[in-house]
């Protein structure tokens, strides 16, 4: 990944755009789930994210399971990959292999990215979850971050 910069984890959410799409990984399968709601929590003395879900969502599972998650932002907002990796939620689903998505693994986490279509991502730990009504608020710490290396 040497197109990547890492990012100081203090101002790791100034990356943060929607939508993004989180990485996740259930059991063997990993898993993309785009977003349209994430936002920064905080970001003394790293950066925290929370985003809604629907509680049914694979993603969510993956996460409590596994008690990580990375959030990927894409190069093109309108990008083909998000619209598909959001038509599928299964726990069997290879959406890199269904969409055809070059995969590479993260740095700190076993999660898989979409290298060629992302601009950056950050990786985090898995704080808390809170119900509330039909959604489930996902909380998330920062522990690596990194950015696409402009050309020059």
């Amino acid at each position: 990944m040497t197109d990547f910069e890492e990012v100081d984890l203090r101002k790791a959410y100034t990356m943060i755009t929607s939508p993004a799409v989180v990485a996740t990984k259930g059991a063997g399968v990993y898993n993309l789930t785009p977003y349209g709601w994430i936002m920064p929590m905080d970001y003394d003395p790293v950066t925290r994210v929370i985003f809604s879900s629907d509680p049914d969502h694979q993603a969510v599972a993956n996460i409590k399971m596994r008690r990580e998650f990375a959030v990927a932002i894409p190069n093109d907002p309108k990008a083909l990959f998000i619209e598909q990796t959001g038509s599928v939620s299964s726990p069997t689903a290879d959406k890199f292999k269904m969409f055809s998505i070059n995969g590479e693994k993260a740095s700190c986490i076993d999660v898989m990215l979409p290298i060629d279509l992302i601009s950056g991502w950050i990786e985090f730990r898995f704080l808390r979850s809170v119900e509330e009504g039909s959604i489930e608020l996902i909380m998330g710490e920062a522990i690596a971050a990194f950015k696409r290396i402009k050309d020059h």
